[in-house]
């Protein structure tokens, strides 16, 4: 708007000059072209003025008064109408629809007034005031609309910006729900391998070892039973195995968690002679997501118990009331530190069956000592987490 501004107002002075005694007189002359210019720079240092309403209403009325000046030094009743509009205008554009802009385009209306008539006489008023009046709406409506539609132009850079940043911190996101993503996934593969494969293999090595102290005793039957139950278990893991790599955890087909579970403590007892008392009471109909994790959890605490607690004793108890399973696997064993285990590198169990129930909203806690025995509790709500 500026450079318009600045077109418009050298066009006034060359046609002012070109047509009116000015040139007759040099110091006229020089007079109205240093104010005619110092009027125009202000143009461009308006954004310096709009600051505080005390410095907008001083540059309005200096502007205004240069007007003055500049069109009574011409002697060109006509200039009045090109510098008041020019300035009308500007005020509006700058200022917008407000007070200040309403108070500048009256006080240039009234100053235009007063250099025509002290040009003129009565009549040359009464013609040019229509022209005037004219010129300074068009002007200041013109004005206006370039104001609003820089305004718009900057809602719309802003709201550019906006979308840009949003976009951005969307990426942001993006990226840390992938990692999260890849960190919750590497987590779950690392249980199910241990459940899987390392779980599996343990029992396997466990069997194994027992059937070859059988049969180091004489005792080929029970050697041969043994075997037999380590091979039906190697099927189990290689088929929990392939389950896990064909689509972790994605479809589980349910299962009869009472056999699952008579099933753990009697290979439990096969491999250690240590009897297990069992208390089982689980409605049939537990979602095979719950019945899965439960399932696990004892498997991995007999398995425990075997490999280090050197128990005589181990009982193992499953309650189903108010929407929550409660599991207890105990035994009189050497003990242990539960904070040590879990930390330990290498040592997984602990800390999957503890993620286990963190995802389903259980909860598992460990009361151990040495020469104290261990007590494994595992609280699971009866509905999925994700129900």
């Amino acid at each position: 708007m500026l450079v318009m501004v600045t077109l418009v107002m050298i066009g006034l002075y060359i046609m002012n000059v070109m047509v009116s005694m000015l040139v007759n007189d040099p110091l006229r002359l020089t007079a109205f072209t240093v104010l005619f210019f110092i009027h125009l720079m202000l143009y461009w240092m308006i954004l310096n003025f709009i600051q505080s309403e005390q410095r907008t209403l001083g540059y309005l009325l200096a502007q205004g008064m240069l007007a003055f000046v500049i069109v009574l030094i011409s002697g060109n009743v006509y200039l009045a109408i090109g510098l008041f509009s020019a300035v009308s205008g500007t005020a509006v554009g700058m200022l917008g629809r407000n007070r200040l802009a309403f108070a500048g385009v009256v006080l240039y209306i009234f100053l235009a007034t007063g250099s025509v008539l002290l040009l003129s006489d009565f009549g040359t008023f009464r013609d040019l005031l229509p022209v005037l009046l004219g010129a300074v709406a068009f002007s200041a409506f013109f004005a206006y609309l370039f104001h609003r539609q820089a305004e718009a132009s900057d809602r719309a850079q802003g709201l550019l910006q906006n979308l840009e940043d949003a976009h951005k911190q969307l990426a942001e996101y993006a990226l840390e729900v992938e990692n999260l993503t890849l960190t919750t996934e590497r987590q779950r593969m690392a249980r199910e391998l241990h459940d899987t494969l390392a779980q599996g293999l343990a029992g396997l090595i466990l069997q194994l070892e027992a059937a070859d102290s059988h049969l180091g005793s004489g005792h080929s039957q029970r050697a041969q039973a043994i075997v037999q139950q380590a091979m039906v278990r190697a099927r189990t893991t290689l088929a929990d195995a392939r389950s896990a790599i064909d689509d972790l955890r994605t479809s589980q087909s349910s299962i009869d968690i009472n056999t699952a579970i008579r099933e753990e403590t009697k290979r439990f007892t096969a491999i250690t002679n240590i009897d297990c008392k069992l208390e089982l009471h689980a409605p049939r109909g537990i979602p095979a997501q719950i019945a899965e994790v439960a399932r696990r959890a004892i498997s991995e605490g007999l398995l425990n118990i075997a490999k280090h607690a050197q128990a005589s004793q181990v009982s193992v108890g499953l309650v189903c009331e108010s929407q929550l399973m409660q599991i207890e696997i105990s035994d009189n064993g050497v003990g242990f530190n539960p904070g040590d285990a879990i930390s330990r590198s290498g040592h997984y169990g602990l800390l999957g069956m503890r993620e286990r129930a963190r995802i389903l909203g259980g909860v598992l806690s460990i009361e151990s000592a040495l020469a104290q025995g261990t007590t494994l509790r595992l609280t699971l709500p009866l509905r999925p987490a994700d129900d």
